[in-house]
């Protein structure tokens, strides 16, 4: 390995804590060969060093920074296909703007993330940005993305002491709640929690599980092995499921550039049915999944930037929440 790889390999290993430049210099290099590899990496924006003290620099990653970077944006996703719009502006955007599209395996990362500044725009659930926003401070909801998309999957009946999988604190924990509280099944089954949809997802085909609460393309894949399929819009209507969160501090320090991600956002919002395609080779190359299970997910979804305060409001009280101050977290 060179220095430039291994110093990238130790900072990865640092995350948002970043570390000194002085840390590097026990990776057994020369200062010398530290000092090229660093300038190296930062004329390659790999990199974002700060001054901390007299002559002491502590250097990150740029997609772990915790602070935003000026004239950089950072546009946090999951794993799933309800960021067509989302991910079509960050590609027109990178035509005049260092954009970085980072992909995150749990909703709770990826809030936490931009709760910290790490990322500093986010498709994440509603309710954890709601939830983060309202520990931390730190971000607040601009606008909405998708609504739908999720689903109960079951092997076999519906019925008391099975086990089902979720993810926490999000639409999917949410819904679930709802469908168990009208079949009456709260308090007689048992839900565990995953990080991670794939890892629930070979829980439930192991036979570990017994049903799991999950989001497109999942849900259809799983619908189209066979699997008894519970769609919650056709239970509940439509709600909103992920929401388009940025950080406050990036708001401050790129705030143009924030502006024009929105309108973009908006425009590519109308036009969907319109640049679909593009839409669907972005998403397969970004996330592995095959043109045909995100055209399927796809359907699962409605798409839209605008969100109101009495759907965030309902979309909460099924959650069990009363937010008061509510106006504070909603740009």
């Amino acid at each position: 390995m060179s220095a430039k790889e291994d110093i990238l390999k130790y900072l990865r290993e640092k995350s948002h804590e970043g570390a000194l430049q002085s840390e590097l210099y026990g990776l057994g290099y020369s200062r010398s060969t530290i000092a090229e590899a660093i300038e190296s990496l930062e004329s390659e924006k790999r990199i974002v060093r700060r001054e901390v003290g007299r002559k002491a620099y502590r250097i990150w990653l740029v997609e772990e920074a915790p602070f935003p970077i000026k004239g950089l944006l950072r546009l946090g996703v999951l794993k799933a296909v309800e960021y067509p719009h989302a991910l079509l502006t960050a590609k027109d955007l990178e035509k005049k703007h260092d954009v970085r599209v980072i992909v995150y395996n749990s909703a709770l990362e990826l809030t936490n993330a931009l709760a910290l500044g790490k990322v500093d725009l986010a498709c994440s659930p509603l309710v954890t940005q709601v939830l983060f926003g309202l520990l931390t401070k730190s971000l607040k909801i601009a606008a909405g993305c998708g609504f739908g998309g999720s689903g109960l999957v079951v092997r076999g009946e519906l019925k008391e002491g099975i086990t089902i999988g979720s993810s926490e604190l999000s639409t999917m924990e949410t819904m679930l709640k709802l469908f168990l509280e009208k079949h009456n099944f709260i308090s007689k089954v048992k839900v565990v929690y995953f990080k991670k949809p794939e890892e629930m997802i070979k829980s439930f085909l192991e036979g570990e599980i017994d049903a799991l609460s999950i989001w497109e393309p999942y849900l259809t894949k799983l619908e189209k092995k066979g699997f008894k399929t519970y769609r919650y819009t056709e239970i509940f209507g439509l709600y909103p499921c992920c929401t388009l969160g940025v950080n406050q501090e990036f708001l401050k320090i790129n705030e143009r550039l924030f502006k024009e991600f929105l309108e973009l956002y908006k425009e590519n919002t109308r036009k969907l049915k319109e640049r679909k395609e593009e839409a669907l080779d972005i998403m397969a190359g970004l996330f592995g999944f095959s043109k045909e299970q995100i055209r399927d997910g796809l359907r699962g979804f409605v798409f839209d930037y605008k969100l109101s305060k009495e759907q965030v409001e309902a979309a909460l009280e099924r959650f069990g929440l009363k937010v008061f101050n509510l106006d504070s977290l909603l740009l």
